[in-house]
C-alpha cells in the first residue's frame, strides 16, 4: 500500500463520501444504500476508511450477525468493501480487511463472514469450509468465513441485519 494512504475509523461525517465511493466502485447504488441503512438502523459495528490526503479512497463496513442454535456465538460480517477505481490494485482492500479483522478479533468475535469473490478472500484466510453447519440467506462458493477466536459453535442459524433486506 502506498505510504500516503492512511486508515482510520469511519466517522458520521464520512457517510456521504462513503456512499458516493460505494456508488462509484460498484457502478450502482445498492451497496451505498446498505451502508446508509446499517447506520440508520444502528446495525453497524464499525467502518474503516482509507484516506489519500483528505479524500476517502477506500471503505469497509463491519456489522454484527445474530446467531441462534446450540451454544453462544459472537459473529460478524463485513461488506460492502469498496476502493476508488483509481486506487484499485494498490493493496488498499487488503489493508482494510487486515485492520478490520484485527479489530473484530480484539472484540472477541469468533467468526467473520463475507459474501464475495471466491478467488480474492481466501488469500486472507476465508474459506467456504468455515460456513459448514451455518444456515444463512446465502451459500455457495462466494459465501466464506474465517474463525478468529476459538469456541464458535458448529451449528447456527445466521440472522443478518435488516439493512440487507430492505429495498
Amino acid at each position: 500500500m502506498s505510504e500516503d494512504i492512511t486508515l482510520r475509523f469511519a466517522e458520521d461525517a464520512d457517510l456521504a463520501s462513503i456512499v458516493a465511493l460505494n456508488d462509484l466502485a460498484f457502478g450502482q447504488p445498492d451497496e451505498g444504500q446498505i451502508v446508509e441503512r446499517l447506520k440508520e438502523n444502528d446495525e453497524a459495528l464499525f467502518g474503516l476508511v482509507a484516506l489519500s490526503g483528505d479524500k476517502i479512497v477506500g471503505h469497509i463496513q463491519f456489522f454484527p450477525i445474530d446467531a441462534t442454535g446450540p451454544g453462544a456465538a459472537k459473529f460478524a460480517g463485513f461488506g460492502p468493501m469498496s476502493v476508488d477505481p483509481d486506487f484499485q490494485g494498490a493493496g488498499i482492500g487488503g489493508e482494510l480487511i487486515g485492520a478490520g479483522l484485527k479489530e473484530v478479533k480484539a472484540q472477541g468475535i469468533q467468526k467473520v463472514f463475507v459474501l464475495g469473490h471466491a478467488d480474492y478472500y481466501p488469500r486472507f484466510g476465508f474459506s467456504v469450509d468455515e460456513t459448514a453447519g451455518m444456515a444463512a440467506p446465502w451459500g455457495g462458493p462466494h459465501f466464506m468465513a474465517i474463525e478468529l477466536n476459538p469456541g464458535s459453535p458448529p451449528l447456527a442459524e445466521l440472522h443478518y441485519p435488516s439493512a440487507f433486506f430492505e429495498s
